[in-house]
């Protein structure tokens, strides 16, 4: 391996003084690590530490049994990897929603029972009525939906704009209506419906229908037939319920209480496994954590200057509640300061192209030192761009604050990723050879570039 690293980088000699002072510094270590993930020791490892979690214990929504008893192994596994300062913080107060044995059935023009999941939030509710069938909120205003079932089949343009209809129950437009049906935010679909937040606090049973459905009630809509439709929600709140976010680091060895974050969520939906929303992510930083504190052992190189630290999220799902109150509790005291945050939320897929992206946000001084380590990460021969960005997640809280903070996004993410999310099919099978190294051999350059270098100006 150290051959092949020497005769790889006397090619770089005669560019690295241009790509910056930290490609002369770091490029030769970085590439021992990515090697070292991708192709040697440490394939293979991520996926296995994952495995173990979400075939043991499943789905993990806040208030199940499964997301405690996931928590209660990670942090078992942590002690026993050496990992420092590895602890829980309770989030408390959170919201607890039991989907229940739900039914949508079509009455006329004849019998169909829908294949569809409860949106979180919905309260129960037994209507029967007659359909509209709409395509956005705007066309809601031709048609009396008082005491009607409203269907919205909108057009898929990307989750972030997308999901705004399955927030449909909460919209003054849909007032007097009986009962709220969506199609599921998604590009595409095999008969599979995907559930989601949207309908804490209305009063209307609402939920998602597959593509193929909501497309079908659509044609019949505009071919004039009546279609009535028979919705028996049984999900409902039940009360309140606490959970925990998991800490792990590494301890810098010069400026300990400066922090670089990698980050993902331990929460799922109730339903498949949660394997890519967020297990991927929460493998991809244990691995990257693991990775460097084995080499550290035997070269000083790997040895973080700052304190390298993972956090899994709780909470996540409903709206950032895991995030937002360490954000809230841990880090706004003045103790430590964050050099850095970042997560991996939407997909841990291996780039196969440009059209990978660090989502990032922060200054110009920021950005810079990030194009250089970019670059460090593109010479391995991974396509990735940095993009920027303020849609930063679980991290926003710090980026709004300052502190440089960057989301990644694969190139399956922005279509790809929503195939699966938040339906039953999110199991380990959609992960192929290679994405978990290659996510994790980029959060791993990060986090030892980063978590040693001088600073950001």
């Amino acid at each position: 391996m150290l051959s092949f690293t020497i005769v790889l980088f006397a090619g770089f000699s005669t560019v690295s003084a241009s790509y910056g002072e930290l490609f002369q510094q770091f490029n030769s270590s970085t590439f021992e690590l990515m090697r070292f993930l991708t192709h040697g020791p440490g394939k293979g490892v991520a996926y296995n530490w994952l495995a173990a979690l979400v075939d043991d214990f499943g789905s993990r929504q806040v208030g199940s049994e499964n997301l405690e008893k996931a928590i209660d192994f990670t942090v078992s596994r942590l002690k026993s990897e050496g990992f420092h300062n590895v602890h829980t913080q309770t989030v408390p107060n959170l919201p607890h929603w039991r989907r229940g044995d739900d039914s949508v059935t079509l009455i006329e023009p004849r019998r169909h029972r829908f294949n569809i999941l409860a949106i979180d939030g919905s309260p129960p509710g037994d209507v029967t009525g007659e359909a509209v069938v709409v395509n956005s909120f705007a066309e809601i205003a031709n048609y009396n939906i008082s005491g009607k079932i409203v269907v919205i089949v909108e057009k898929w343009s990307g989750y972030g704009i997308t999901a705004k209809y399955r927030r449909a129950a909460n919209k003054e437009v849909v007032k007097g209506a009986l009962g709220i049906l969506v199609k599921s935010v998604t590009p595409f679909s095999i008969g599979l419906p995907h559930t989601g937040s949207g309908s804490r606090g209305s009063s209307l049973p609402s939920a998602c229908m597959t593509i193929e459905e909501a497309e079908m009630l659509e044609r019949m809509f505009k071919r004039g037939r009546k279609i009535v439709i028979r919705m028996h929600i049984t999900s409902r709140d039940v009360g309140k319920v606490s959970s925990r976010n998991t800490v792990f680091e590494i301890t810098g060895s010069t400026y300990p209480s400066e922090i670089v974050l990698l980050s993902a969520h331990m929460d799922s939906w109730d339903v498949g496994q949660g394997a890519i929303d967020d297990g991927g992510g929460m493998a991809v930083a244990w691995h990257a954590l693991n990775v460097i504190k084995h080499l550290a052992e035997r070269d000083r190189r790997f040895r973080p200057k700052r304190t390298l630290r993972a956090v899994f999220w709780t909470a996540e799902e409903q709206g950032y509640f895991g995030s937002k109150i360490y954000y809230n509790n841990g880090s706004t005291k003045g103790a430590e300061k964050f050099f850095f945050v970042s997560e991996s939320d939407q997909g841990a897929f291996r780039p196969s192209n440009w059209n990978s992206v660090l989502r990032f946000q922060g200054n110009e001084f920021q950005m810079k030192k990030l194009d250089e380590i970019v670059k460090i990460i593109n010479n391995y021969g991974i396509p990735l761009s940095v993009l920027e960005s303020t849609d930063q997640g679980d991290i926003g809280f710090w980026a709004k604050e300052g502190v440089p903070s960057v989301s990644y996004e694969p190139d399956k993410g922005a279509n790809y990723y929503f195939y699966f999310h938040h339906t039953e099919a999110d199991y380990m099978t959609i992960f192929n050879d290679g994405d978990l190294e290659y996510t994790t051999a980029i959060f791993a350059a990060l986090a030892h570039i980063i978590g040693n270098m001088d600073d950001w100006n």
